[in-house]
């Protein structure tokens, strides 16, 4: 089990759950992006990364998901890619590179379904589990 207190890494008036993740080609073992800090979105069905990887990432597109972002709605690529956050299991999960986002990621619940999320509001604790399989 891990306790993450919430960050307010980006202006925002509240405190938010999040955690740092690396990211790393599907086929490979060395990360090609380390510490970046990733809000859990309980309302985003992928995990988002920020846009400024797409070049680094250097990822094939595996598909298309329609999105809606604002002042913005079609169709984008997804990847897979294995996101490990602090000592959580590393996953291999579709992401969407993000436009808007550029200093950090969302962790969407095709992460999550991987986890048991508890977030401690008045504490500003987030709580994770493995669940036992």
């Amino acid at each position: 089990m891990g306790e993450h207190a919430y960050h307010d890494w980006w202006g925002s008036p509240e405190p938010c759950p999040a955690l740092y993740i690396e990211l790393t080609r599907p086929n490979e073992s060395v990360p090609f992006e380390i510490d970046l800090i990733a809000a859990l979105d309980t309302g985003a069905p992928l995990t988002a990364v920020p846009w400024r990887l797409k070049d680094t990432a250097n990822l094939h597109p595996v598909g298309r998901r329609w999105v809606e972002w604002a002042h913005y709605s079609g169709y984008e690529p997804t990847y897979m890619v294995r996101v490990a956050a602090d000592e959580y299991f590393p996953q291999l999960v579709e992401i969407l590179f993000h436009p808007y986002k550029q200093d950090y990621a969302l962790i969407g619940r095709n992460l999550m379904r991987y986890w048991h999320v508890t977030l401690k509001g008045p504490q500003q604790i987030l709580q994770i589990t493995i669940p036992e399989t």
